[in-house]
């Protein structure tokens, strides 16, 4: 212990830390480390050290590592500011989307899963680390797509097994095409045209899913367009991609006439989701709703406009005991149900 009772935690012969650090000096009159932690020291004290030549040695050093392209970039920090934030989703967005490129170490921080790509999966691994949101068990998704006409338009109907947290769709054409997702007014859609390609992103900047495992995308002027005409991505909570398997088999998608029906809940009994599907005959605005045998309200699943044609929900009832409840539709004047069993 030198005078004045500090812990000493470093000497060289015959001299305490103290005594390396004097007031004619900034720099240690005996012994200094380097940006590689290296120990250099002045071996017969006498005299003063001439550091001049060694700075510039380390400032040469640092140089060739950024030259050799070491980044020290966080991961999913696109805007290298050291924070992850909203900055870095909209700049990650920008860069998906064609309308501002990432370059260099910013590029590589946006890779956050590493696989020579950015795109929606490492957007919802960005949001899932802004969020703090830890990985949950591997999910191993599949889906089927098909590609169906309607009118002058397509749908690109999405039928997972697993819940939808995102998707990107990458298409060439001559000119910009209008894409947007039916139902899902929590999800997030952003678009751009640019080189003749039309690029679409939707995610949910808190990470929530779809509304429902089945997903329809519409292409505003696409009943021509190829099944091979799409790059399409989708993605799970984690930011991993499903499996898909592709079919455009000349189908017709229906546009009328509806009639106001709940389909039967597939699965049923479940446990702790599922699907609620239904057709409306018109516009209006929709009350779906869930009630317990006393006829107690315990979910309002929906409840908003919707339009004319077919629609589907996810219902997670993970909260609620085992039980038998009821879902009821209502738009305008028109109302239905069906039971559903819970079973845990």
């Amino acid at each position: 212990m030198p005078d004045g009772g500090a812990t000493q935690i470093i000497s060289d012969t015959g001299y305490d830390i103290w005594e390396l650090f004097e007031s004619q000096s900034a720099f240690p009159s005996t012994v200094w480390l380097d940006h590689e932690m290296r120990v250099f020291d002045l071996m017969n004290n006498a005299g003063s050290w001439s550091i001049g030549s060694r700075i510039d040695q380390m400032l040469e050093a640092c140089g060739s590592l950024c030259e050799d392209g070491g980044c020290t970039t966080t991961s999913g920090d696109v805007n290298e500011d050291e924070m992850l934030n909203i900055q870095d989703l909209i700049t990650m967005v920008n860069h998906i989307l064609g309308s501002s490129p990432l370059m260099d170490c910013a590029l590589e921080a946006a890779d956050i899963n590493v696989d020579g790509t950015v795109n929606i999966q490492d957007l919802i691994s960005l949001v899932n680390a802004i969020l703090g949101s830890a990985r949950s068990a591997e999910l191993n998704g599949t889906a089927k797509i098909e590609y169906l006409t309607s009118g002058e338009d397509m749908i690109i109907q999405i039928k997972s097994d697993i819940d939808i947290a995102g998707l990107q769709i990458s298409l060439i054409n001559d000119s910009q095409l209008d894409i947007e997702i039916k139902d899902n007014s929590h999800i997030n859609q952003e678009s751009n045209f640019v080189g003749g390609m039309n690029r679409y992103l939707a995610y949910s900047i808190f990470n929530q899913p779809f509304d429902s495992r089945m997903t329809e995308i519409l292409v505003h002027s696409g009943a021509s367009l190829e099944m091979d005409d799409f790059q399409l991505t989708v993605a799970d909570i984690n930011g991993d991609p499903l499996n898909l398997s592709h079919s455009q088999m000349g189908k017709t998608y229906q546009t009328g006439p509806h009639r106001f029906e709940l389909a039967e809940l597939y699965p049923n009994p479940f446990n702790p989701s599922t699907q609620i599907s239904f057709s409306l005959p018109m516009d209006d605005f929709v009350k779906l709703t869930a009630y317990d045998v006393r006829g107690n309200v315990v979910d309002a699943i929906f409840e908003g406009a919707q339009g004319v044609g077919q629609h589907s929900y996810t219902w997670n009832a993970a909260n609620l005991p085992s039980g038998v409840y009821y879902i009821r539709l209502q738009a305008g004047e028109l109302v239905t149900s069906q039971k559903a069993l819970l079973i845990k």
